[in-house]
This record gives C-alpha cells, structure tokens and sequence, in this order.
C-alpha cells in the first residue's frame, strides 16, 4: 500500500523534527514555504534519533497531502493558512495555547483534530537545521472525540512510525489542558526570570509563584471546561524535566519577537474574566511580561 502524504506548515524546531523523521520512513513530504525551489534541503541533529540530511517538496497549497501538521506558532498562522485550499487533509495542528482551536476548526471543521505535542525541545539552529535535544520520544496527545476511528489509526501509524509516544483522548479537553495547564506555568516563570528550570526549582520563592500558576489553572480548567485533574499528578510530570529546560516563549519575549503570549497566558486570564475566577499570579505576570514585549498583538 502507498504511504500517504504529508503537508508541514511551520518548519521550526518542531516541523523540521517531524519532517526530517517521516522522510527517513520514505513518506512524501511537502512543506508550504513560500520558496521559488522546489525542493529545499533540511538538517536534523538529534541526541535522540540522530543526524539525518533529507529533502522536502515544495507545494504552496499543499494540496494533494494526505495529513497536515500544523507547526507554526500562532502570531504566524493566519498567514500560513491562507493559500491552503485542501478540503479532504487530516489536520493535526502542534500549536501552543487555546486561540488557534476556533480559526482551524472554522477553515477545515471535522477534518481538524484537537492535539498537542509535548516532551520536545527543538530549537532551530539556522534557518533550515534544528537541534533536537531532548533524550526522550516526544509525546503526542490526540482527542478522538467526533472522529473517524479509520483516521485516528491512520494518524497514530504515522506518528508511531517515526518513534512518537500517542496517547488518545476521549475528550477535547483532556488534550488541551493535560499540557496547557504545565505549559502555561513554567512558560510564564521562565519567561519572567529569563533563567531555566533548574533555577527556579532553587528558588523557594520562585518555586511558590510557579505552584500558584499551576493551581490557578486547575481552578480555571475544572471551571471552563470540567477538567479534573489532581494538582499532585501534574507535579509529577514537571518534576520528571530536566533542569536545563526553557521554553518558546521565554526565548521569543527575551528576544524581543513575536510570541504566544496572548494564546497562552492572555487566553487563561481571558477565560478566568468570563467564568469570574480570581488569577491573581497569572494577571501579576502577565502584565510583567506585557511590558517586556515591544510589540502587542
């Protein structure tokens, strides 16, 4: 049977890492970049999977792909989206945060899957070579709530393929909040202090604010979206990172691009004003971080 194909939108550190993993499993892979080549080279070094050289297709319209995997951060999207015309692709999108859920469901409806990408750090490098630093098998977690069982196994043979962990959801919301609620809080505190994990974790001080986060947003959850999760098992997880850990938004703030700040914390604290919950430390950052960003979106 033919492999199917695969359209990239984003090749960041997350779209190159997917891209380069199904071009050594021989699948077709398309990228939209707005590019007079047709094909582009691209560069993978990975502690995990190793070093691999491989080409991608050059399709602006990604138009004849099978799947499409959504790698874009969000200030980008809307102008990523907009020469893509593919009714019949499996979306899978790897954003950050909440905004993005209602513009893909919008322009592609059941053909949108609610997912999310944890466990990975993957930074670009130059502009087509990342560094994948992560000793561990990035995790994908994937709702199968409205969908076709066919296109849920077709999505997991694909992410299993290239050595992913996937867990499947029963529910929208067990997907977005399991990495949203730990995302958000040490996205926030990196961020804030510009350091890394480990140097939170030494600071009893920094370490409240960041247990605070963590709790404001089980609050908030469980409110919005009924999503009950005991605080003790997110810890946990958090508690398996590594210190030298830092995060997307840290990096974008502190170097003075365009972030997802809004889509992550912006969005949290918009929710907490429609459902009348106090987030004092959410707001207390937030509006720290605002004065870092030269830019508002």
């Amino acid at each position: 049977m033919q492999k199917v194909s695969i359209g990239i939108i984003g090749l960041g550190g997350i779209g190159t890492l997917i891209a380069s993993l199904l071009k050594e499993k021989k699948y077709t892979v398309f990228s939209n970049k707005k590019t007079k080549k047709k094909k582009i080279k691209i560069n993978l070094k990975s502690k995990y999977y190793g070093d691999l050289t491989s080409e991608v297709k050059i399709d602006p319209y990604l138009k004849k792909v099978d799947i499409i995997f959504i790698c874009t951060k969000f200030p980008f999207l809307k102008k990523n989206l907009h020469n893509i015309r593919n009714k019949k692709a499996l979306i899978i999108p790897f954003l950050n945060g909440l905004s993005h859920f209602k513009i893909l469901k919008k322009k592609f409806g059941k053909n949108c899957f609610v997912s999310n990408i944890g466990k990975v750090v993957s930074k670009k490098h130059t502009k087509y070579e990342i560094i994948h630093e992560s000793n561990n098998q990035p995790e994908v977690l994937i709702s199968s709530f409205n969908k076709r069982k066919d296109d849920v196994t077709k999505v997991k043979k694909i992410l299993n393929d290239i050595k992913f962990k996937i867990k499947i959801k029963t529910k929208d919301q067990n997907v977005i909040w399991n990495k949203l609620i730990r995302l958000s809080a040490i996205s926030s505190i990196t961020s804030l202090y510009n350091c890394n994990l480990g140097k939170i974790r030494k600071s009893k001080f920094k370490m409240n604010q960041l247990n605070m986060l963590l709790k404001e947003s089980l609050q908030i959850s469980k409110e919005a979206y009924g999503f009950n999760e005991k605080y003790t098992n997110i810890h946990k997880v958090i508690k398996s990172f590594p210190d030298n850990l830092t995060t997307s938004l840290q990096r974008d703030i502190n170097s003075n691009l365009k972030s997802e700040l809004e889509t992550q914390i912006g969005a949290i604290l918009k929710l907490s004003n429609d459902y009348d919950v106090d987030m004092p430390m959410h707001k207390k950052i937030y509006l720290e971080l605002k004065k870092k960003c030269q830019k508002k979106y």
